[in-house]
């Protein structure tokens, strides 16, 4: 996906990435959203959570590190939204039950910030970075 669009598209670009990815078998599907602040990463999270049919509002978990909401989705039980923004270490996503919840079957976890915790991550992750131009936004799917 390499894709220029506007903040009204936004539903669209994600019901685009909630076909094109499938869950992972026995495991978190992950979904790393990379971009400068104001570059919609969260923006497109509340668009995938709707596109999954959480019914809950969802927010940036800048503080909390992570929240979990509830699907209606065929594929996914479980949308978890971490922000690693707040990360300093790797060693702070062992009390935040990391390992736990990358064994979670029927997990879609949305990583915002993934550049603070590469090391933590699987590579069969899918990786968009997003970047804006004024009103402007560019997707493209890459590796980390």
């Amino acid at each position: 996906m390499h894709k220029t669009y506007t903040e009204s598209d936004t539903q669209t670009i994600a019901q685009e990435i909630i076909a094109a990815i499938t869950a992972s078998d026995g495991r978190a599907t992950i979904v790393a959203l990379q971009g400068d602040l104001g570059a919609g990463k969260t923006t497109l999270t509340k668009a995938l959570a709707e596109q999954l049919g959480v019914k809950e509002t969802v927010v940036s978990p800048t503080f909390v590190i992570a929240k979990f909401y509830e699907t209606t989705h065929p594929d996914f039980d479980v949308l978890a939204h971490m922000d690693a923004y707040r990360i300093e270490s790797l060693d702070e996503l062992g009390p935040l039950g990391w390992d736990m919840l990358l064994q979670q079957p029927r997990t879609l976890l949305i990583v915002e910030w993934p550049e603070k915790i590469t090391g933590a991550l699987p590579a069969d992750m899918h990786h968009f970075t997003i970047t804006h131009d004024g009103d402007k936004r560019i997707i493209k799917q890459s590796a980390l």
